[in-house]
């Protein structure tokens, strides 16, 4: 008994996998070719990052003057205009619920944590601004929370943790400063 011909119009049933083109990979050597950013990582940089959609970089470092008493860094990056920049941020002052991205990098960085899945948090934070420029001010804590709550909803308990963990890094440290 032959049961060829009984899989769906056009398709007999047991002829194994079909492989759809995708035309992913041609324009993905254009859109390589065409990209004009000009990114700046320093690897003796206590923290960097570059946000693709913007342009922008930057890079964390203890300023000259730091001190336990005085915890002053400089930010030094590309801004999403292409200019460099380069900011002072003392995280004594710095506010989780009003900041810049580079402030919280900064803030970020005074905290410690400088491991793979800290910088993928804080990719993610920097995605949840919607394209929003290194030094526009957001709340960032909100944003932690959300993607907590995330993280918790898809059964991520690791991620729920972690998110935890760096909320109350951040806010513990805040407070002490009050």
């Amino acid at each position: 008994m032959n049961v060829n011909g009984i899989g769906a119009a056009g398709y007999p049933a047991y002829s194994g996998t079909r492989r759809t083109e995708d035309s992913t990979k041609n324009s993905f050597g254009a859109n390589v070719q065409g990209a004009k950013n000009v990114v700046h990582i320093d690897p003796d940089a206590l923290f960097s990052i570059q946000d693709v959609k913007t342009g922008e970089s930057a890079n964390v470092y203890r300023a000259d003057d730091y001190a336990e008493d005085n915890p002053v860094y400089l930010v030094k990056g590309i801004d999403q205009n292409g200019n460099e920049y380069e900011q002072t941020v003392d995280v004594s002052k710095v506010n989780p619920n009003s900041c810049s991205y580079t402030e919280l990098l900064a803030l970020n960085a005074h905290t410690g944590d400088r491991s793979d899945s800290n910088f993928l948090r804080m990719a993610i934070m920097k995605d949840k601004t919607n394209g929003a420029s290194y030094h526009e001010k957001a709340d960032y804590m909100a944003m932690a929370y959300e993607l907590m709550n995330d993280m918790k909803t898809l059964g991520n308990w690791d991620g729920y943790l972690r998110y935890g963990k760096w909320i109350n890094d951040i806010l513990t440290f805040c407070k002490s400063k009050s």
